[in-house]
């Protein structure tokens, strides 16, 4: 079944956005004209230098609503707010309307009543169309979509009020997950209480309740910690300031929230390479189909067992997803790594034999030159997976980290290539999370590119994946 989550409903908002502003432009233009005919109207040919204009005005808008937040979450948020962002925006947009007009010399935009009406009509337009999808997205909450699980901390008699408000307020779309008291060991304890919480199952949100001039070093022990594994925080008291998290006040049912925003932040980049994810990816798939078939073919041909090796592995924020290889070993390897876990030759939580018995002839073959890796393109398309980041680990695997740091690494999308890949490193475990992390504290659009660059060599040479 399709998921309705965030990350699926936010670029159709933003398509929508653009088509809003598009149409804003259009009816404008379109009052100007002063024609008496529709038919004049509809006779009209479009010019291709018209067409360029308005499709390079609606990116350019697009990339100003995104720096202005347009897309942060606001889930908590009132429904006034969005008046604060969008008159803003439709004021901008209007002055850059207006000077490339100037720009390009296009008659219309000097008419005196053009401005006033684009700006009212983009505002209406933008605010009408808010105002629909916070409507169907609070209905889909009630019925049991859309949900984040929510982790609860703070002393027993500030914990209860709290769940019962998100409780009462179904159209929120917050799931109670478990909740962790503040005992008489104070961080200690809920440190350690909070990281079990966070390593059984995933966790989108912590909610804290405690007072900051009570319990000053708990609540820096919960950001950091939260800070390390991706987990957004809302406080429902005054915050420690982070020296790298974004914040932003909400309000709950009258209370002020401060809500910690971690992991790279929400940018034009990050489009850009999720733009570049699924552009990769969709062609790879494309063009590599025939040579699919004939991998699967051969699969098949030299051992018993299905071409596709299916495996849970753990993503985004500690969310399992099935990942994606072919086949390359006999189809009871899982079962067989136990009898082998005394062979293991690397260090730390992984398990890596350098002449695998279970690898067959043709896996051999298909490792060394990455083949196995292609069906990850489906993970990239479908969003579980980015073409550059973190490796995606087994659960067996993540179940052994020793470090809370280790799990930094969920706060990113994995990839199908690393930094630890084309950097040739000694294969020690540690390094390997090192690697990882600076990865993620280093991330831009141009590390990505250098390291798709160097994959290519790497897989030459036969060096394989992560």
């Amino acid at each position: 079944m399709l998921r309705f989550n965030r990350y699926l409903l936010l670029p159709f908002v933003m398509l929508v956005d653009v088509c809003v502003i598009g149409l804003a432009t259009v009816l404008t233009v379109l009052m100007e004209i002063h024609s008496t005919s529709w038919r004049e109207v509809l006779a009209m040919r479009v010019q291709v230098g018209n067409m360029l204009f308005v499709l390079g005005f609606l990116a350019v808008a697009h990339v100003a609503m995104r720096l202005a937040g347009f897309y942060r979450s606001q889930r908590l948020g009132a429904g006034s707010r969005d008046w604060q962002l969008i008159v803003p925006i439709a004021m901008v947009l209007t002055g850059l309307h207006q000077g490339a007009g100037w720009v390009f010399g296009f008659d219309y935009v000097a008419a005196p009543s053009f401005l006033p009406w684009f700006g009212a009509l983009t505002a209406i337009g933008l605010a009408l169309e808010r105002q629909l999808f916070r409507v169907i997205a609070q209905a889909v909450r009630r019925h049991g979509r859309n949900l984040r699980n929510v982790v609860v901390v703070g002393e027993p008699h500030r914990i209860a009020p709290l769940v019962e408000r998100l409780a009462r307020h179904t159209e929120l779309g917050y799931k109670f997950d478990s909740a962790v008291e503040v005992g008489a060991d104070g961080a200690a304890e809920v440190e350690s209480a909070l990281a079990r919480r966070l390593e059984i199952r995933p966790v989108d949100e912590v909610f804290s309740t405690l007072p900051l001039d009570t319990y000053p070093q708990t609540i820096r022990a919960i950001v950091r910690m939260c800070e390390e594994q991706g987990v957004t925080v809302r406080m429902l008291s005054s915050l420690y300031v982070p020296a790298v998290s974004r914040l932003q006040i909400d309000d709950l049912d009258g209370s002020p929230v401060i809500t910690v925003f971690n992991g790279p932040p929400d940018s034009v980049l990050l489009l850009a390479k999720r733009c570049l994810d699924v552009t990769v990816s969709a062609a790879a798939l494309a063009l590599v189909a025939p040579l699919w078939l004939l991998i699967a073919a051969a699969i098949r041909l030299d051992s018993p067992g299905p071409a596709l090796f299916v495996q849970e592995r753990v993503g985004l924020s500690g969310r399992r997803f099935r990942f994606y290889k072919f086949r390359t070993m006999v189809p009871d390897a899982e079962r067989r790594q136990q009898a082998l876990e005394d062979r293991n030759e690397a260090t730390g939580a992984v398990f890596k034999i350098k002449d695998d018995p279970r690898i067959t002839r043709l896996g051999r073959l298909l490792r060394r030159t990455s083949l196995d890796e292609l069906p990850q393109f489906l993970n990239v398309l479908r969003g579980d997976m980015s073409l550059v980041g973190p490796r995606p680990l087994p659960v067996r695997d993540v179940a052994r980290f020793d470090s809370r740091l280790q799990r930094r690494r969920f706060s990113v999308k994995p990839g199908m290539t690393c930094l630890w890949q084309v950097t040739e490193r000694t294969p020690r475990f540690d390094e390997w999370m090192k690697t990882d992390i600076e990865y993620i504290d280093n991330w831009s659009l141009a590390l990505d590119l250098k390291i798709l660059a160097l994959t290519v060599p790497a897989v030459l040479h036969g060096r394989g994946a992560c």
